[in-house]
């Protein structure tokens, strides 16, 4: 920001107010800043994210957490399932950078796993009841791919918002 100011008080004044207007308006230009790189990252996750019933579609969504916090979320059951994947067909295919404690191939529920093939496991589907035998799914990355674009388009979102 350019502020131009003469040698009179007059003008020093001005040039005072423009800048301390300017500061106060900062905070504004953040918090656009902020809700339409959220409303870019929900829509990349939406377009990303698995359809199957819709549910973790449907729990995508930007959430503020006082001051200026402002995340994309996705707070379905399965959420991280999809994102990072599960058992051994999920194991290393998710591209960016596992939480801390996450793991491919925990047996927590050893009844659930096949007794001749433990890398196999049973389920029962919530929607029809269903009982399935699955070795896992690979990672989604559908939050990875918003924070990838988002990181790469910040630069043009701000320059708009900033600019509105």
């Amino acid at each position: 920001m350019r502020v131009p100011m003469g040698l009179s008080s007059a003008s020093v004044r001005e040039g005072i107010r423009r800048i301390e207007a300017y500061r106060d308006s900062i905070p504004a230009r953040l918090d656009r800043v902020c809700t339409a790189l959220c409303d870019l990252g929900v829509a990349v996750a939406v377009t990303v994210a698995p359809i199957d019933t819709g549910d973790l579609r449907s729990s995508i969504h930007v959430e503020q957490r006082g001051g200026h916090t402002v995340l994309v979320v996705a707070d379905s059951e399965h959420a991280a399932f999809v994102e990072f994947g599960t058992g051994v067909v999920g194991e290393g295919t998710y591209q960016g950078e596992l939480p801390e404690g996450w793991s491919y191939d925990e047996r927590r529920t050893p009844e659930a796993h096949d007794p001749l093939d433990p890398t196999w496991w049973y389920y029962r589907d919530p929607v029809d009841g269903e009982v399935h035998k699955t070795q896992g799914q690979a990672g989604k990355g559908y939050m990875l791919s918003a924070s990838e674009t988002m990181r790469q388009r910040l630069m043009d979102v701000a320059r708009e918002a900033w600019s509105a």
